[in-house]
């Protein structure tokens, strides 16, 4: 399995995972051989990147239980949850909450029942289903961080809830402001900041969640130094569980493309969460980010110093920059047999 950038997809190439579209339909699905004409049906929708089996990617697999069908439901489940509530059906609020939660439950447990210790997989979004997809990444990232800080699962479980709902308070600002194009002005950028505090106050009052779980929402914007927003929080004045959920939304953020701006690779993203440790970021958070997420995903292709080429096929705890890679290009030339070495 090897992840492979849209625009170098070629005809029979393999899909190796489910792709699901706004809607939560399948665009792309697990074990179709790619055409021409799929290739242009997939266009319109700016996929950035495809996971496929071919030939270098051979033997390797991207091992995660949180299936790209169980994110696909989170999302799906907090997409509907957002828009109930932008219709004011207030009455059908613990219907759709009910839904959330469980998709919060349902991550946690596989996160704990399967021993995952490593976030090392690549989550592909769609533009347009950002705003459900992100959170959703938010919430597997900060719990993974959580479990290896030793939170008991009802910590887990509130800080959960806080990474899925963190950015509910966008659900009362000009939409047109959000998803502007251009520079935003001092003025918009003024309302932006207003959705942290928002969405604390809405999820307080309309929402039957723990208290640490309104406060997270509340707080995820602030930062280790007083630099952040709404209360301008030092250190650990800031909730627990908005410091962790500050590391996952900027790491995702940052690694995520949008209209506005190209996103980062993992690598530049991970080194912009390390260089903001103590300043932005709880050190002892980001210590623990720092062994628990891979800044090169498993099947990622990675050209290295030496013009060598080839596809990331492990993973260590604790050893971020070393990941083992399957060399399977020697500058320009195809190698016939691959061989593997761990990066120093």
């Amino acid at each position: 399995m090897r992840l492979v950038a849209f625009e170098d997809l070629k005809p029979n190439m393999i899909i190796a995972d489910d792709f699901y579209g706004v809607r939560g339909e399948i665009l792309a699905k697990r074990d179709t051989a790619i055409t021409e004409r799929y290739i242009e049906s997939l266009a319109k929708y700016e996929i950035p990147f495809l996971y496929i089996f071919d030939e270098q990617g051979e033997g390797i697999e991207v091992k995660c239980s949180i299936t790209s069908g169980a994110r696909n439901e989170a999302t799906q489940n907090l997409k509907m949850f957002y828009e109930n509530i932008q219709s004011n059906a207030s009455s059908s609020y613990s219907k759709y909450l009910d839904k959330c939660k469980k998709s919060v439950e349902a991550i946690i447990d596989d996160v704990i029942s399967e021993k995952i210790d490593l976030y090392d997989v690549f989550d592909i979004k769609l533009i347009e289903n950002y705003r459900y997809q992100q959170p959703v990444n938010v919430m597997l990232i900060s719990t993974i961080i959580g479990k290896n800080l030793g939170f008991s699962y009802m910590e887990l479980y509130e800080m959960g809830l806080a990474a899925y709902f963190h950015d509910i308070g966008n659900l009362f600002i000009d939409e047109e402001i959000l998803n502007k194009f251009e520079k935003l002005s001092e003025q918009e950028y003024e309302m932006i900041k207003k959705h942290a505090e928002l969405g604390y106050k809405f999820a307080k009052e309309k929402l039957m969640l723990p208290m640490k779980t309104y406060l997270a929402i509340g707080q995820h914007h602030e930062r280790f130094d007083g630099s952040g927003y709404p209360y301008k929080k030092i250190g650990k004045d800031i909730n627990r569980y908005a410091r962790v959920i500050a590391i996952a939304d900027v790491y995702d953020a940052l690694s995520s493309r949008r209209r506005q701006r190209k996103a980062l690779n993992p690598a530049q993203a991970f080194k912009a969460i390390v260089e903001g440790s103590g300043s932005h970021f709880d050190p002892k958070f980001v210590r623990t980010f720092f062994n628990i997420v891979s800044p090169y995903p498993i099947g990622y292709t990675i050209k290295l110093a030496d013009g060598n080429v080839g596809v990331v096929n492990k993973n260590y705890v604790g050893k971020p920059f070393n990941p083992m890679v399957k060399i399977f290009k020697d500058k320009d030339i195809w190698l016939k047999e691959p061989y593997e070495l761990i990066l120093e």
